[in-house]
């Protein structure tokens, strides 16, 4: 009964659960005809209530904008006119903006965009980019930094305008892509002119690509300018294109990347670089970039060199602050190509032909031809560390380098050198060292340093080198000038070399003078020079020490386009040495030489010979001049003694010459007694013919008595040097005395010995002398002489007197005189007279006999002396005399 009365409770009670399930389901139809009705109602109004939306979010962002809404969707929402900012100078407009957007669980989110006339204005102020009004969508409390959105975004005949510090910035954008990461648009930049860091660009474009990948922006493509030109810095470049792969940070204030470049032309100072090409690794920013510079073609000019390829490959940094540009840069410089301007050099070729007669003549012409081609082609490298920094300082250091001539010679450098900018120009900072070799050149090392101004100074040292017989070291030669200027340098050298008509051999020799305008002159106050051998012709001089002073004030040796002039005072000239195979040592107080006008020596004194039996000769004046085949002068004042001849020279003067190893002296001199006591008297010898050969001296030449000009006798010498024997012929032919020339003209000795003597000689003599005296003899005869002699009056004297020793007048014993008269008291005629010249001025009579009064007249031997003043007796004794005719008579 239960079970069925709860069964009834159940049943009763079932109409309730229905009743409320039905109140239920109305009040769920009547909000979802609610809610449908509202969204209806929101859809029928989803433009304004779009409109209310998006004027409220820019109202609370205090951005001023103006647009139209063209259709606003559960996806896609389209803006027309979109302007924000100014509308008289908007930061941004657009024709058409579409936005797509993604419904999910937490709301809905930004997922494509799509605008097509997009215009935006910048500005790049204190390291930070601003778009105007755009800036206020930005958190300005948020320290985080720019980020793209994540976002799909396609963009068609965009434009933007940036104004930066250095200039107005133009783009042109058509692309498409996300944002984060997969962006993809052409990419157009235009500046009329950009400026910084004390450098212009008149105009530049760039047009390539724009990838956004990562949310960093890569720019691909040329970047082209007319021009950059940084006037402080002194360069321009002309039509450069930067080809550049460079991507850039969120801010666009670093970059990473590589650029390669051309230009037609790239001007550095006075420096041209024609048609360079490489390329360029950057990776920096604005306040400092890293770059890594590789230069592969480029042909260089300036005055005086031309490259035709040059590479550079470096290694630096450039940056900018406050407008002001600072580099650094280290690596390599090849050089291939080079040529210098021909005259860079000089006109070595000239110079060397204008020295050809100097010690350094052959030297010259064999370096001159490959010095002078040296600038012709040649290659090189070296390496460089250079800088410039903010306050506008340059500099570099230049090390290891090395030039190769196609000429053979080579240059390479010792150590850094390092070079600085200056007011006026370029400058040495550090000393520089040059060696220089190769074939045809001495070793060579140059220093280099540069001093105030463009003054330069250095020091250069040439190991030994030799060419055609000369040679050449310079332990060192100091020398400063300016380039295209004048050079003065001082050092020293050693030398062998040809002279006019001779050689030089080990001359050290100081280097002091200059050069400027193709003229090189030398030693403009004295100098003290050594020579181990010198040779000019025949004569031979040893190592001698001299001191020479310029001639007149005007520099010793000069050398240039008017030809080469060398001439020089030397006092106190003292040298030795040979003369053929003859020894010479010689003397001067002072010796004027020069290579036009000859030299002249004054007060000379020459010794030939060994000291057995040496020619002197002392010369008041010898002067004489160079031609190309002999030496020539004049002497004056001369003096002296042949060996060991027993005469002496006088008063010479005349003309010599030196041709194919012959002196010829053509002169006028006066011969003397060498004895201390005068066997003779001085003689002139008017023309006298002398010559020197073979180390044989000869002369020629009359004997003259200088008071009455009679003309004594003929004289024929021989000398040779080599072992000092020699000899003189004379020869005397019908000398006439009379009352207007006596014999004591000619010798003291016959003074009261013999007096008006009237009558003819004629004879022959010969002095033969060698080391160990001198002998002579000759013979002198006459016929029908008259005189007075110490005995009484001679007539009719006959007689050939032998001498055995000429100069001694000396004869033999027995030597016969007869006279037609004479008279001792008594006149006696027809007699003989025996005698003998005995040395010292002493005659013995040996016996005298005349016929007298039938009988003779016999003069006793004695001996006279007439060396000395005293009596003289003479003993005559009468034998058979006939008194008868003694009385008639």
């Amino acid at each position: 009964m239960q079970n069925a009365a709860d069964a009834d409770l159940m049943v009763e009670q079932d109409p309730e659960p229905f009743r409320g399930r039905r109140w239920k389901r109305r009040i769920f139809a009547a909000v979802a005809l609610l809610f449908v009705a509202l969204l209806l109602l929101a859809w029928w109004q989803r433009n304004s209530i779009a409109d209310r939306f998006v004027q409220n979010e820019l109202e609370s962002r205090g951005v001023k904008a103006n647009y139209k809404i063209d259709q606003v969707g559960f996806r896609t929402q389209r803006i027309r006119d979109l302007v924000i900012g100014d509308p008289a100078n908007p930061d941004l407009t657009a024709k058409l903006v579409e936005v797509d957007v993604a419904l999910n669980f937490s709301g809905a989110n930004l997922r494509d965009v799509r605008a097509d006339g997009v215009k935006i204005r910048g500005r790049y102020v204190d390291g930070k980019l601003s778009f105007g009004e755009l800036d206020k969508f930005a958190d300005p409390t948020s320290k985080e930094p720019f980020e793209w959105p994540d976002i799909g975004l396609v963009v068609k005949n965009a434009q933007a305008r940036i104004d930066t510090p250095w200039g107005v910035i133009g783009a042109g954008l058509n692309g498409k892509g996300l944002l984060r990461n997969q962006f993809a648009a052409n990419l157009s930049l235009r500046s009329p002119g950009l400026a910084g860091g004390g450098c212009l660009v008149p105009a530049a474009k760039f047009d390539g690509k724009l990838l956004l990948e990562w949310r960093q922006p890569r720019l691909v493509g040329p970047i082209a300018a007319t021009e950059v030109n940084c006037k402080d810095m002194g360069l321009a470049v002309v039509a450069p294109v930067l080809d550049a792969d460079v991507k850039l940070s969120e801010r666009f204030d670093k970059w990473v990347g590589d650029v390669g470049f051309t230009a037609r032309k790239l001007d550095y100072a006075a420096i041209a670089l024609n048609q360079p090409k490489g390329s360029i690794s950057v990776d920096g920013g604005i306040s400092r970039t890293n770059f890594a510079l590789a230069l592969n073609e480029g042909a260089l000019r300036s005055a005086p060199l031309t490259v035709q390829r040059l590479a550079i490959d470096a290694k630096g940094y450039a940056a900018l602050n406050n407008d002001k540009f600072a580099a650094s840069a280290r690596g390599g410089i090849n050089v291939t190509g080079g040529q210098l301007d021909r005259g860079t050099l000089g006109s070595l070729r000239g110079i060397a032909a204008q020295s050809r007669d100097t010690p350094v003549g052959p030297l010259l012409a064999r370096m001159a031809p490959v010095l002078e081609k040296s600038g012709d082609s040649f290659s090189g490298s070296f390496d460089f560390d250079a800088f410039s920094d903010f306050q506008g300082r340059m500099g570099a250091t230049i090390g290891a380098l090395a030039f190769n001539s196609a000429s053979g010679a080579r240059v390479r450098q010792n150590g850094p050198l390092i070079i600085q900018s200056a007011n006026n120009g370029w400058r040495l900072a550090s000393a520089a060292e040059l060696a220089v070799s190769g074939r045809d050149l001495p070793n060579a090392t140059l220093s280099l340093r540069q001093s105030s101004g463009n003054a330069w100074a250095g020091n250069l040292i040439i190991a030994p080198y030799a060419s055609g017989g000369a040679s050449l070291v310079v332990p060192s030669l100091a020398f400063n000038g300016r380039p295209g200027g004048a050079w003065s340098f001082n050092g020293q050298a050693r030398l062998s070399g040809p002279l006019p008509g001779g050689m030089v051999s080990g001359l050290n020799l100081p280097i002091t003078g200059r050069y400027s305008a193709g003229l090189l002159s030398l030693y403009d106050s004295c100098q003290n020079v050594r020579f181990d051998a010198l040779r000019i012709a025949n004569l031979a001089l040893r190592g001698q020490s001299l001191r020479l002073c310029p001639d007149g004030g005007r520099s010793m040796l000069t050398a240039g386009t008017a030809g080469t002039r060398f001439a020089t005072n030397v006092a106190d000239f003292a040298v030795g040495g040979k003369l053929g195979t003859t020894d010479l040592a010689a003397r001067s107080a002072n010796v004027r030489f020069s290579l036009d006008d000859g030299f002249v020596a004054r007060d000379v004194k020459v010794v030939l010979g060994n000291a057995e039996g040496r020619t002197d000769f002392a010369v008041a004046m010898l002067a004489g001049t160079f031609a190309s085949d002999a030496i020539s002068g004049t002497l004056a004042g001369g003096s002296g003694k042949i060996g060991n001849v027993p005469l002496l020279i006088d008063e010479a003067a005349g003309n010599w010459r030196y041709l194919n190893s012959i002196l010829t002296f053509d002169s006028s001199l006066k011969v003397l007694d060498a004895e201390q006591v005068d066997r003779f008297k001085p003689i002139n010898v008017p023309d006298m013919m002398l010559t020197l050969e073979n180390n044989i001296i000869t002369a020629i030449g009359h004997l003259v008595e200088p008071t009455t000009g009679t003309r004594v006798a003929d004289v024929d010498i021989r000398h040779d040097l080599r072992d000092t024997t020699g000899r003189a012929l004379l020869a005397v032919d019908g000398l006439r005395f009379n009352d207007r020339f006596q014999p004591e003209l000619i010798t003291p000795l016959v003074v009261g010995v013999i007096a008006n003597v009237d009558g003819t000689v004629s004879g022959d003599g010969r002095i033969d002398w060698n080391s160990e005296g001198v002998k002579s003899n000759g013979s002198v005869s006459t016929t029908g002489m008259n005189l007075a002699a110490a005995f009484g009056p001679v007539e009719g004297l006959a007689t050939e007197m032998v001498f055995t020793d000429l100069l001694g007048l000396e004869t033999g014993p027995a030597q016969l005189a007869t006279i037609a008269s004479v008279n001792p008291g008594i006149p006696a005629l027809g007699g003989q007279i025996r005698y003998q010249l005995l040395p010292d001025q002493r005659v013995a009579i040996e016996n005298g006999r005349w016929p007298f009064a039938g009988g003779e007249l016999i003069l006793e031997s004695t001996v006279l002396d007439f060396g000395v003043e005293s009596e003289r007796r003479l003993t005559f004794r009468v034998i058979g005399v006939d008194a008868e005719k003694l009385l008639a008579g």
